[in-house]
């Protein structure tokens, strides 16, 4: 299992975040992650993690540096990670260095399928708690600025951007069509709803959304 430090508060310097990046890459990468910048985001608040391959589709030329290791860039949120444990970030970095190892080494489109959930699980055999589902629900709530309610089922979608569109988007839960209430802090009937994806919490980018 990696170490991390234990001493340090929330958010850790720059320096911090790399030990234990390189911790977990040694344990679990066979230490061939390339270098990555890791940056702690205030305007992240819709996800704890975030793995960028590149910038933007103006900045499809860069690819080629991209894959070599360059201008990619891990993201954490300062809001919603403040106030947690260590473990938490720990956790939440170790989730986005696999999306890293898709994309650096596998060469492939970062996802949440069997190839993730395998590296995924061989970190939890040894105490991590890295997860495809999130725990900071209210939290991520807290800064949604637009939010939709499928008028099937009554699922809420909060979002900190205008992302989804009523003509386009159909709940997840159940494809009902999906209405905007404009109350950001409407709360979804609570009958055993399904976690919220990490693709809420971690939305990988290779400038175009995955």
């Amino acid at each position: 299992m990696a170490s991390h430090p234990t001493h340090l508060s929330v958010p850790l310097s720059a320096e911090a975040l790399h030990v234990i990046w390189q911790g977990l890459n040694v344990s679990y990468f066979q230490n061939r992650l390339p270098p990555i910048e890791i940056q702690w985001s205030a305007r992240l608040t819709s996800s704890a993690g975030l793995f960028v391959g590149q910038t933007g589709p103006r900045d499809a030329r860069l690819l080629p540096a991209v894959r070599q290791g360059k201008g990619r860039v891990i993201r954490l949120s300062t809001p919603l990670l403040r106030d947690q444990s260590l473990l938490l970030v720990r956790d939440t970095l170790a989730h986005e260095m696999i999306h890293q190892w898709q994309f650096d080494v596998k060469k492939c489109r970062p996802s949440h399928g069997r190839e993730f959930r395998r590296l995924m699980d061989v970190m939890n055999a040894d105490g991590l708690n890295v997860s495809i589902y999130h725990t900071l629900t209210e939290a991520v709530e807290v800064f949604a600025k637009f939010t939709w309610r499928c008028v099937r089922c009554g699922y809420v979608y909060h979002r900190q951007r205008n992302t989804l569109s009523t003509r386009r988007h159909r709940c997840g839960q159940c494809s009902g069509l999906l209405q905007e209430t404009g109350d950001s802090h409407v709360r979804a009937p609570r009958k055993s709803p399904r976690p919220r994806s990490l693709q809420a919490v971690c939305p990988v980018q290779l400038s175009f959304d995955f």
